[in-house]
């Protein structure tokens, strides 16, 4: 049985973590993946959370005050004018032309620049809707699309909307992606936290960001 969920307190709870990403090329940190934390409110599953806010119609204003505050701690770390990884989950955005007015004037109000915005594309269900989806997304925003193994990505999908980066759940993934020479969008990785990010090993994998996590 679920239990009744106070998301203001939920959002006093949550702790975030910045992890840089790092451009193999020159070494040199691209950006920063928000990562957030519900521990510290008792939850330990992140997707439980989500969709417990979808379900009471408070998602998007639970995710804009847990923007906010990963933001209100970015300008406490010097690192708003670094680039900002924020994921979204298309598929529990009911309202993008609220949400992403909403997100318009938050960024704004921290002087963020649209360009340092990387918004992570998760759980695109139906990518039949993403086309319009996408069109809220400010013309300098960066976006990639993540996959999941629940979710994996679409080759024509990616033909077709171009996503400047792709972050792929396996190897696997990333040599079905590289054989299509229609593609082009640069490739992220996630690398276990327990192993070192070895640079030449991943671009010789045709890998061009790599993070460990």
């Amino acid at each position: 049985m679920e239990k009744d969920i106070d998301f203001r307190n939920v959002v006093e709870k949550t702790t975030f973590k910045f992890i840089p990403v790092i451009n193999l090329k020159n070494n040199l940190i691209y950006g920063y993946k928000i990562i957030k934390d519900f521990s510290d409110a008792g939850f330990k599953d992140n997707d439980y959370i989500y969709d417990c806010a979808f379900k009471e119609g408070l998602f998007e204003f639970f995710i804009l005050k847990l923007q906010e505050k990963s933001y209100k701690i970015a300008k406490e770390k010097k690192l708003l004018k670094n680039k900002l990884f924020y994921t979204l989950r298309a598929s529990h955005i009911t309202d993008p032309n609220f949400f992403f007015s909403s997100v318009n004037n938050l960024t704004s109000n921290f002087g963020i620049l649209p360009e340092n915005l990387v918004y992570e594309i998760k759980e695109a269900k139906d990518w039949g809707k993403i086309d319009n989806f996408l069109n809220y997304l400010n013309e300098d925003t960066i976006f990639l699309f993540k996959e999941t193994e629940e979710n994996p990505l679409n080759l024509k999908v990616i033909e077709y909307l171009s996503p400047n980066f792709l972050e792929v759940s396996s190897l696997k993934s990333l040599n079905r992606i590289k054989a299509n020479k229609n593609i082009e969008s640069k490739i992220i990785f996630k690398v276990n936290n327990k192993k070192t990010i070895i640079n030449e090993q991943l671009l010789n994998k045709k890998i061009d960001l790599a993070y460990k996590y």
